[in-house]
């Protein structure tokens, strides 16, 4: 029989295999960065916010809704699908959710005042809780074989969270904050169409018929991953998620308005040393996979205290100290947040419904942390310049300069200081560039002098307004240890109501 004359029936073995191979890690590939993708976009906002704040004309105190109203649609988006889970076709679910999401992306970008902004928000929470509940069964067909989904799912996850903030800080930086929401809108475009154009895993030849291909089968989490004592219940870790979630607020939300509105920093500068928490979340992955969940937990909660706790002990502009704490915060992310959610992940129920309760604890400790956090930081950096206002007349008044340009000076920093927005440091330079412009040089040199101290006068009071929110959410983090402790205590076994075998969604579940 001639090349030409062969059937697709017979097309030989291995070469099927190699597609159906190529087919899975392409797919594989897709669904993992729909899942960074979503988790990413409650993080890659943070270093556009003072940006939003200046071109939108609100506040910090009103410019939080723009993290909070997608986290809140989000968990309202996850829970109404908990109970329509094992009706729902995975596929097709994942594709819609990155279409609402891709759409409400363009939206944002957008918008022209801060209710537009925030409204699409919301809608882009919707579409992200669709792709993120529907992505864990697409993932799971598309996870090798002795490898658990869980995991593969929950890295994803982490490392979109951390590698959030340092993306969104490059695009604000070249580009602008709308920038952020307009590039999300390709991304989840070619993820939908990679979804869309991955072939469907097929089974052995002598198994199949040639003409119609075996529908996807769900697979089952990984060998023993349900039936697996690891002393940590699905409801226990998802508390954990929830309260490791609050306290990545500080190092992801407190830092970025420090680096920012605090310090000077640049979107690009600020992006760079936030760039520490991908790299330690990335670097403790890898180092500590496979180990005991519970020890994970601890011990990523207990780091990420002691990182948070770090950054609250700062008392001035220290890059360094900055960088370093960061990247311990991420090593407690890495260690932590794969393994309790793996564990969260095996509750019972469709994979779907699994994907829904660990989404919404997570996103429900952001909503927490920034209720929270954000009218005790307001309410701390809106005394800022109060208390530094003694410490700036003391540093005016010994100034070797004339006594005219003394009274000149002090009364142009109060007017700028009354002038500053709220939740916003007083601009200093105006006032400083009044008086130089009738001072002689030696008297210039000396209030160029003057002007680096009060700025550092300023400097050390900004940050101190940070120490007490930084150090609630390394209290946050530190809940989690009693919390597995009280779990192991009075829950000593993960739940074991599921049977062994494939997920319950049933045979067909991800292409109806």
């Amino acid at each position: 029989m001639s090349p030409e004359q062969t059937k697709p029936s017979e097309t030989p073995f291995a070469d099927r295999i190699s597609r159906a191979s190529s087919s899975r890690r392409w797919l594989r590939v897709s669904v993992s960065l729909a899942v960074a993708l979503a988790f990413a976009d409650a993080s890659i906002v943070v270093l556009a916010l003072p940006q939003i704040v200046d071109r939108l004309h609100t506040s910090i105190s009103h410019v939080v809704w723009v993290i909070a109203s997608y986290n809140l649609a989000l968990i309202v988006g996850a829970l109404a699908i908990i109970p329509m889970a094992g009706r729902l076709s995975s596929r097709r679910a994942l594709v819609a959710g990155l279409a609402v999401f891709g759409l409400a992306s363009l939206g944002s970008g957008a918008a022209g005042t801060m209710g537009v902004l925030v409204g699409m928000r919301a809608v882009q929470g919707l579409g992200g809780a669709l792709l993120l509940c529907a992505s864990l069964p697409v993932f799971a067909v598309a996870t090798r074989s002795g490898e658990s989904p869980l995991a593969g799912w929950a890295t994803a996850a982490a490392l979109g969270a951390a590698i959030g903030p340092a993306v969104g800080g490059l695009l604000t930086e070249v580009f602008d904050w709308r920038a952020i929401f307009l590039a999300q809108a390709p991304v989840a475009a070619a993820a939908a169409l990679a979804v869309l154009a991955a072939h469907r895993p097929q089974p052995a030849a002598h198994t199949a018929q040639p003409s119609t291909p075996a529908p996807e089968q769900p697979v089952d989490p990984g060998p023993g991953a349900e039936r697996e004592s690891t002393g940590l219940k699905p409801v226990t870790a998802n508390l954990a998620l929830l309260f490791m979630s609050a306290g990545l607020i500080g190092a992801l939300f407190l830092v970025t308005i420090l680096l920012i509105n605090g310090w000077g920093a640049t979107p690009l500068g600020a992006a760079a040393v936030l760039s520490a928490i991908p790299l330690g979340t990335w670097l403790a992955e890898r180092l500590t996979r496979g180990r005991s969940p519970v020890v994970l937990g601890a011990a990523g909660a207990l780091t990420l205290a002691a990182g948070l706790t770090g950054l609250a002990l700062v008392s001035h502009r220290q890059l360094g100290w900055v960088l370093v704490a960061l990247a311990v915060c991420g090593v407690g992310l890495g260690m932590a947040f794969p393994a309790l959610t793996s564990d969260a992940l095996r509750s019972s129920g469709t994979l779907v419904a699994r994907a829904a309760k660990t989404v919404a604890a997570r996103d429900a400790g952001l909503v927490l942390g920034l209720l929270i956090l954000t009218p005790v930081f307001v309410n701390e950096l809106q005394d800022t310049s109060d208390r530094a206002v003694p410490s700036v007349a003391a540093e005016v008044i010994v100034a070797p300069i004339p006594g005219d340009l003394k009274t000149q000076l002090a009364a142009g920093l109060l007017a700028a200081n009354a002038k500053a927005p709220p939740s916003r440091l007083p601009d200093i330079g105006p006032p400083f560039a009044q008086v130089e412009a009738t001072a002689s040089a030696p008297v210039k040199a000396q209030l160029a002098l003057l002007e680096a101290r009060v700025e550092a006068v300023i400097d050390r009071a900004a940050t101190h307004s940070f120490r007490r929110p930084l150090l609630y959410c390394a209290a946050f983090a530190l809940l989690v240890i009693p919390l597995l402790g009280l779990g192991l205590i009075l829950l000593p076994r993960p739940d074991t109501d599921q049977p062994p075998g494939p997920s319950r969604e049933g045979p067909g579940a991800l292409t109806r």
